[in-house]
């Protein structure tokens, strides 16, 4: 009696490699992991049909209060969001674009507020997600329009990993 040695060829290598890969979710670390492509300690910024990645300079959490900033080339964004019941009314974004001027939104319970609109602000993992319409801002952070000139519907998705010292 003989045996017979069967080899895999270069297909069957190639479909287990594909089964392998698919197995292991692709490469990434975390499946549940959004496929953002965010990188740490970095934000995208979107208005309108356009959007920015900054590396964010400082991101901290204290309970329910998120505050954070970056800059990258001319950009310059800021936020503060409040994680709690209500928090929209309390949570603000700016985001000096430079030649594009600046724009952003206040909830009415913030000091310059209400500017544009914060309809969402929660957390997802360590991402903090502001959305709203943001609205064309003066130098000295009013709004440039009248109220009833539309702004630019828009987004916020900052990426914090939690530090050593339980800070976002």
């Amino acid at each position: 009696m003989r045996r017979r040695r069967h080899r895999a060829g270069p297909s069957a290598v190639a479909v287990g490699l594909v089964v392998v890969i698919a197995a292991t979710g692709c490469g990434r670390n975390d499946p549940d992991e959004p496929r953002d492509g965010l990188g740490p300690d970095t934000a995208r910024f979107s208005y309108g049909d356009r959007s920015v990645d900054v590396s964010l300079t400082a991101c901290g959490r204290d309970g329910d209060v998120v505050v954070l900033a970056g800059r990258e080339g001319s950009t310059v964004l800021q936020a503060a969001a409040d994680l709690g019941d209500g928090g929209a009314d309390r949570s603000g974004v700016t985001a000096d674009l430079g030649v594009e001027g600046i724009v952003g939104a206040f909830g009415p319970d913030v000091d310059r507020g209400p500017a544009g609109t914060i309809s969402d602000v929660r957390a997802e993992g360590d991402r903090l997600i502001i959305e709203g319409t943001w609205v064309e801002l003066d130098a000295a952070l009013e709004p440039a329009a009248p109220s009833s000139t539309e702004g630019l519907t828009g987004r916020l998705v900052a990426r914090c990993p939690a530090d050593d010292d339980d800070t976002a």
